[in-house]
């Protein structure tokens, strides 16, 4: 069966998402000032969110389309004894999703020019691509009871709305380990070390709300390092 639940999401909700672009823009412009010796001025930090919106949200309807389309091959399951050892905490799906993309947000902040910005986004359409290729070519799920909860609180029914939007054959390798080494490594000039804290919280809260097993975990990461060191070499 297709999944359709990605139609929940109104255009008056990306409308909302869109003009939201000018005050975020606005708040990593400030950040920049601190934290970048050479950051982009107000106006080109405008025109660089507002194309990584659309850019954005352009990728995810690539994302959409694989998952309706990701049936063609047998599904797998990567399941080992380690990860009925993970306990299951739904209160991480917060940082699963929501510093992922405050993370992803401070790459504006760490960019002095809109040229630099396109060629990091030319990186991301790389990654995009090579997780689109394994979704395609190998689809892989977690068990199906690890989705069987009782909706209690507000944690577990983000969780769920999480899920709607995900076919569950999407886990290998883990997108949102590889998105988060990428951008990581590109704030490692910015934060140091605590860019590589970020990659664990992200890797972390992928076990804790079951939406990935171990074995998604390193190969995504191994992606997103891939992604990094070899897309300065495409663009030159």
């Amino acid at each position: 069966m297709k999944n359709d639940a990605y139609k929940s999401i109104s255009p008056k909700y990306m409308l909302l998402l869109f003009l939201s672009t000018f005050f975020v823009a606005w708040i990593y412009y400030v950040i920049g000032k601190f934290v970048n010796p050479d950051p982009m001025n107000l106006i080109e930090s405008v025109m660089f969110t507002v194309l990584l919106a659309v850019v954005i949200t352009g990728s995810y309807q690539i994302f959409f389309w694989v998952q309706n389309n990701n049936y063609f091959f047998k599904t797998r399951c990567f399941k080992i004894a380690l990860d009925d050892k993970i306990p299951f905490y739904p209160v991480w799906i917060w940082p699963y999703s929501f510093f992922y993309y405050i993370m992803i947000g401070l790459v504006l902040a760490r960019i002095s020019s809109i040229e630099e910005g396109v060629e990091l986004i030319f990186g991301g359409f790389l990654l995009l691509f090579l997780q689109s290729m394994f979704f395609l070519v190998l689809p892989v799920t977690v068990p199906h009871f690890y989705r069987e909860y009782h909706v209690d609180n507000l944690s577990k029914k983000y969780l769920r709305f999480v899920q709607r939007l995900d076919n569950g054959r999407n886990c290998f390798p883990s997108m949102h380990c590889s998105v988060a080494t990428y951008v990581g490594l590109l704030l490692v000039p910015v934060l140091g070390h605590y860019a590589y804290l970020f990659i664990g919280i992200i890797a972390v809260s992928c076990l804790l709300v079951k939406q990935h097993q171990v074995l998604d975990i390193i190969p995504g990461i191994l992606l997103g390092w891939f992604v990094y060191f070899v897309n300065p070499l495409i663009v030159g």
